[in-house]
């Protein structure tokens, strides 16, 4: 059964205390695609906005990929200019700067939308953006990396804020919400919204997982699925928090910055060796985002990789990762690059007589 639109409200006073997600006073660019979540979260927060003393601002990027993506963003500015909150519209080549890239549509689109957020966030010196998944975003994202297959920082899947670069974070007050009770919160308060077409293609994972295998799971095993998926992401959440600290106070005694190299950090072999195998791929996934500003990308497969040239690739053996990082063995040391173009894919390439292992293609 949906809440009442009022019950919507104190979810998200009640995440928000929570997670401390942002001060008194703040200024909150939300992120509008039109779509239902969006156009929710957007009204929700104007409601709330006194609670706070908000400074609301709107972002809307035109992907440009579907037809009617003009008629979306001329939607958002309406609701901006009848809602009185000040509103950046802005459509960028996205298919355009994939190709260039050599980036997949997915991870470009996201990327591109990233990099809008935070320009437009910093335009607007707001200090938090706000997006719109929810609890059953959260549980789709769950199950897509499992069955996909993902270790602890999978499972975390989608976190309540993170930042996103020195003086702006990622905050999401609608997580603990689910879509149905935001639906009757637009139907309660008389709100309309765009649809996306794309959402009920079944080319897409998440839309097959979304409209065919949820289903499945609550008919015939499990009718609180989605609750079970998000219990998990917490817990993983909460025992990846624990594991985080630990990998700090080991990076302080591991790793350092090559002097002289900017964008290159070193890591002792024996030291790193020395520590579990959990810690081990933690300061090396640190490492990597101290280089490359994220190390989202690596798959179960990469990290056995680097296991390998840990311990028992020769020296001078190099693995290029997925994103542009590339990590070099040296004859005490593990050396980290973020130095590849993202297109460029993972191998191995030893300094032996032209001699180069190939992983599996992605």
């Amino acid at each position: 059964m949906a809440m009442a639109p009022e019950g919507l409200l104190a979810r998200i006073r009640g995440t928000v205390a929570a997670h401390r997600l942002w001060p008194s006073q703040a200024r909150v660019l939300v992120a509008v695609s039109g779509g239902a979540d969006s156009v929710a979260l957007l009204h929700a927060l104007l409601a709330l906005q006194p609670v706070w003393r908000l400074s609301l601002r709107i972002a809307h990027l035109d992907h440009g990929l579907r037809p009617e993506s003009a008629a979306d963003a001329a939607f958002v500015r309406e609701l901006g200019r009848r809602w009185r909150i000040p509103t950046a519209v802005e459509r960028r080549p996205v298919g355009a700067l994939c190709a260039r890239e050599g980036w997949s549509l997915e991870d470009g689109a996201r990327r591109i939308r990233y990099q809008f957020l935070l320009d437009t966030a910093r335009r607007y010196s707001a200090s938090r953006v706000a997006l719109a998944h929810t609890a059953d975003d959260q549980a789709e994202t769950v199950l897509m990396r499992l069955v996909r297959g993902t270790g602890l920082m999978g499972l975390c899947a989608i976190p309540v804020s993170r930042r996103l670069a020195d003086g702006v974070t990622v905050v999401r007050p609608l997580l603990e919400v689910w879509r149905r009770d935001v639906l009757a919160y637009l139907q309660g308060e008389g709100l309309a919204h765009r649809e996306d077409a794309t959402n009920a293609d079944h080319r897409f994972v998440r839309n097959r997982i979304r409209h065919e295998l949820l289903p499945l799971l609550e008919r015939d095993y499990n009718p609180n699925i989605k609750g079970v998926l998000t219990q998990l992401a917490e817990a993983s959440q909460r025992d990846y928090a624990y594991l985080q600290e630990a990998a700090e106070r080991q990076w302080r005694r591991v790793a350092k910055a090559r002097a002289g190299s900017p964008g290159t950090v070193t890591i002792s072999l024996a030291a790193l060796l020395r520590q579990p195998k959990a810690l081990q791929r933690q300061v090396v996934r640190e490492a990597i985002r101290r280089v490359h500003g994220e190390a989202g990308q690596l798959e179960f497969r990469h990290w056995l990789e680097v296991e390998r040239l840990c311990r028992a690739r020769p020296t001078g053996t190099r693995l290029d990762l997925p994103g542009g990082v590339r990590l070099r063995r040296e004859p005490e040391r593990l050396v980290i690059e973020g130095t590849l173009r993202p297109s460029d894919h993972s191998r191995y390439t030893e300094q032996l007589p032209m001699v180069m292992m190939t992983t599996e293609p992605r």
